[in-house]
């Protein structure tokens, strides 16, 4: 009866810890790169069991190169830095760390006119951020000084700083006219007019008015970028052959003290040794916890390789379709949905096409070989290869000559997606 109950007692102990073990793999799992470099420093302080092992060569190795890692601190130059500048505006407007994090996030996509010409959608994917609460921070941050960072284009710009002058009927026009560039540049006054219903010296009056703007909102600023993106998985040409690899250089790689260890075989008082043992499961499970993320960070990258072959040789236009249970599902995977999911999620791929959100490579299917992203790329390149304004309906028939069949609708909505004006403001 004893010996039932002793391996009872041992059973729900091995349960408890291996629960335990799983919870925090489950975490390690799903934050960040910057929220697990947060957890490890916090672990390195509060848990005596864990040390850091900085003779680690693969470690210092990647931690000195600056190849493998976009690092989240800003460059100076001798101006003033329009990042730290808008970084000041960020935390006095926002007091929600969240909105904080993610306008940090949408300033680094500026250019170094001042504009953000990102679509939202990718901005969306890569900072994995519903693209309405990006929509909604960036509203704020275009409120910012200089008058006019962050628009979308050259008119939106303008717009912005024409929208911040007093009203008057020269201002109310110049708001319009400022969507007609193209005819302004070829001094179309009067094809202006007729669209406006208004005269030719009215759109003279207005463009006076505009010649007063500042068409470039970061021209006295540094714009070295500002990044907080850490890529954790590599696909990368070597020697002409694909290799797939994690990043071991942004975080400290941990070890467990044998001098602690030694600690609980010599105390002698049960709530001491019961601390002690609760803080080595802790250390021994952050440790698995990491080695196994980094383990089903690779496999997912090489299922990624195999599936997105083809994005990877020729760029994005060649994106297929791809659902969470096609990675979960590949044999050298083999692991639930949930688990992609968690894994995918807040986690960056460094390709030679650019670094982009795990998530971004997931879309659905337009046709058996198309997914929704080379769709919208597809849509993107005709219209900045065409010397003329495309609508919709066009756009349409020019896909579906090349194999794509989809709705008028669709294109808009692909299009919109992409922060494109229709063919009428284009």
């Amino acid at each position: 009866m004893a010996t039932m109950k002793t391996s009872i007692q041992t059973s729900i102990r091995q349960s408890l810890r291996l629960n335990q073990t799983t919870k925090v793999w489950l975490d390690i799992i799903s934050i960040s790169a910057l929220d697990l470099k947060e957890r490890v420093r916090d672990a390195l302080d509060n848990n005596p069991f864990l040390t850091s092992d900085l003779n680690n060569t693969s470690y210092s190795k990647n931690f000195s190169s600056d190849s493998d890692n976009i690092l989240e601190e800003t460059l100076h130059g001798k101006t003033e830095s329009l990042f730290e500048h808008l970084q000041t505006q960020i935390n006095i407007t926002f007091s929600n760390k969240k909105d904080i994090i993610t306008a940090e996030g949408i300033i680094s996509f500026i250019d170094k006119d001042g504009l953000i010409t990102t679509p939202l959608s990718e901005i969306s994917m890569t900072l994995n951020i519903d693209e309405k609460k990006i929509e909604e921070i960036l509203s704020v941050i275009k409120t910012f000084d200089p008058l006019g960072v962050c628009a979308a284009s050259l008119s939106e710009c303008l717009y912005i700083q024409l929208k911040n002058i007093n009203e008057n009927k020269v201002r109310d026009l110049a708001m319009k006219v400022v969507y007609y560039l193209d005819l302004l540049s070829k001094r179309q006054y009067s094809v202006i007019a007729k669209e406006l219903d208004v005269k030719v010296d009215d759109i003279k009056e207005a463009l006076n008015l505009i010649q007063t703007l500042e068409p470039f909102p970061a021209r006295d600023y540094d714009t070295t970028p500002l990044n907080y993106i850490i890529p954790e998985l590599f696909i990368e040409k070597e020697s002409g052959v694909w290799v797939v690899s994690t990043n071991k250089g942004f975080i400290e790689p941990l070890q467990i003290s044998k001098k602690y260890i030694k600690l609980i075989a010599e105390a002698t008082d049960e709530a001491t040794i019961k601390y002690l043992k609760d803080k080595l499961m802790e250390a021994k499970s952050l440790v698995h916890a990491i080695e196994e993320r980094k383990k089903t960070l690779e496999k997912v990258g090489l299922a990624l390789l195999e599936y997105q072959y083809d994005f990877f040789e020729h760029g994005r236009e060649y994106m297929k379709p791809l659902a969470l249970k096609d990675i979960a599902n590949n044999e050298n995977v083999l692991l639930s949905e949930s688990t992609i999911s968690r894994i995918s999620n807040n986690k960056y791929l460094k390709t030679s096409w650019g670094t982009f959100a795990i998530k971004y490579f997931f879309s659905s299917k337009v046709n058996d070989k198309l997914g929704s992203r080379a769709v919208k790329e597809i849509i993107k390149r005709i219209i900045n290869d065409s010397e003329v304004k495309i609508s919709d309906e066009k756009l349409r028939l020019i896909l579906k000559s090349t194999g794509i069949d989809i709705s008028r609708r669709t294109v808009a909505k692909y299009r919109n997606s992409m922060n494109i004006f229709s063919s009428r403001y284009r």
